[in-house]
């Protein structure tokens, strides 16, 4: 028999619950937040009044506090959260508000011959730099997203990255590094999977639905990933290798001696495919403006005009992105399918991704499918970080953690204040 919660257990869930109602609604009054909730008008003003206690609510507009129909806020613009990514081009840092603000973002792109050890010092100095700024104590969380293939077992303490084309991040321990200058606990999950989690908080689609699932393919360069979530939960397999679709294998008479991942999802269908495409019939379009060292984005642009060799280069891209898509729907049948706001964000390259996939699935499996592209301003592996981030503290003590940060604070102001 399952055991119930305790006056402790349902004390602490309720002030979770009470917690999230005003972070999703921005402002409500108490009597919508118990009916909202179905707790009792005595419960939630014990609550709210905590909340004061904590100095995080405070009353909406000009009406004055304790007055009947008043609208309750949140104050939470002096807590943050850290989210930092590391792909094979570039390192990336967003400092969110509590309430999911993004207030800053820094990229740094990778010199040609910068090394591992070289991107991770200043990634360290970038970490402090904006820890001093926010202020290292009201940082209540980091998280790290990475690139795979990456094996994650928290409850055994194991990392292993064997990313490919970027070997070289095996060498170094990301992670305990930013831990090391930034004194606090950073959440490592892989890229994709955080994408996954923003954009399922995000997705109108699925709200309301009762066991939901969704699934987001990205290509940050190289590779392919894609991250799964069932009934709100990431899936992240034995080893933490869920998702990792890239890997798998849609042309096996493309392996051949020195080109093994030939045959390979991401090799085909990743967004460095497009110059590999572009490349193969150069000779077969000598009026086309691009070249053999013609970049991702200068291909993308003469696609939008019309021209021939990028048109059938980026129909060829996305005919082999969808083919890795129809075999995600067989394998997870997600209710929805996010396209990563790697790829073109046109209607056409959209239909011929769909195209794709109605030659290999029944047409009314793809219609009861809903195939998209990403709406989400921030990247959403960096905005997937925070949502974890705030979704784990809410499970565990997120008022504990917002306690010592002010509390910290008080101190700080106080020590440099002259008597």
């Amino acid at each position: 028999m399952k055991r119930g919660m305790n006056s402790s257990e349902m004390q602490k869930n309720n002030r979770a619950l009470v917690f999230r109602t005003l972070l999703e609604n921005g402002s409500i009054t108490r009597s919508d937040l118990a009916a909202t909730l179905n707790l009792q008008k005595a419960t939630i003003t014990n609550i709210i009044n905590d909340f004061y206690e904590l100095n995080i609510v405070e009353v909406d507009g000009d009406a004055a506090a304790g007055r009947r129909g008043e609208k309750l806020c949140l104050r939470l613009d002096d807590i943050y959260m850290m989210s930092v990514g590391i792909t094979r081009k570039d390192y990336q840092f967003s400092v969110f508000t509590l309430q999911g603000r993004q207030e800053k973002y820094i990229r740094h792109c990778f010199e040609k011959n910068e090394d591992i050890f070289g991107i991770v010092e200043k990634m360290k100095r970038d970490a402090v730099r904006l820890a001093q700024e926010f202020g290292t104590d009201r940082i209540i969380a980091v998280s790290l997203a990475v690139p795979g293939l990456f094996i994650n077992r928290p409850e055994k303490n194991e990392e292993i990255f064997m990313v490919s084309e970027f070997e070289e991040l095996s060498r170094v321990n990301v992670r305990k590094e930013l831990e090391s200058v930034l004194g606090k606990q950073v959440l490592v999950k892989h890229d994709a999977k955080f994408s996954a989690y923003a954009e399922w908080k995000c997705a109108e689609e699925i709200q309301g639905i009762e066991r939901a699932s969704l699934a987001v393919v990205r290509s940050r360069g190289y590779g392919i990933g894609a991250g799964f979530i069932v009934n709100g939960a990431i899936m992240n397999g034995h080893l933490g290798l869920a998702g990792e679709v890239g890997y798998t294998g849609i042309n096996y008479n493309g392996n051949r001696m020195g080109h093994e991942r030939a045959g390979t999802y991401e090799y085909r269908a990743g967004i460095e495919s497009l110059r590999r495409y572009v490349g193969e019939r150069l000779t077969e379009f000598p009026e086309s403006p691009l070249t053999e060292n013609s970049t991702y984005q200068e291909i993308l642009e003469e696609y939008k005009k019309g021209e021939p060799l990028a048109l059938w280069a980026v129909e060829r891209m996305a005919w082999m992105l969808g083919y890795g898509i129809a075999n995600i729907i067989y394998t997870v049948n997600p209710d929805c399918i996010i396209i990563g706001p790697d790829y073109p964000n046109t209607e056409h390259f959209l239909s011929k991704v769909k195209e794709s996939i109605r030659n290999c699935v029944p047409p009314y499996v793809e219609e009861c499918t809903i195939i998209r592209y990403s709406r989400l301003n921030e990247d959403s592996f960096l905005l997937g970080g925070y949502y974890y981030n705030l979704d784990r503290l809410l499970k565990d003590d997120i008022f504990t953690r917002i306690r010592e940060a002010r509390s910290a604070e008080t101190q700080t102001r106080n020590a440099i204040t002259p008597a």
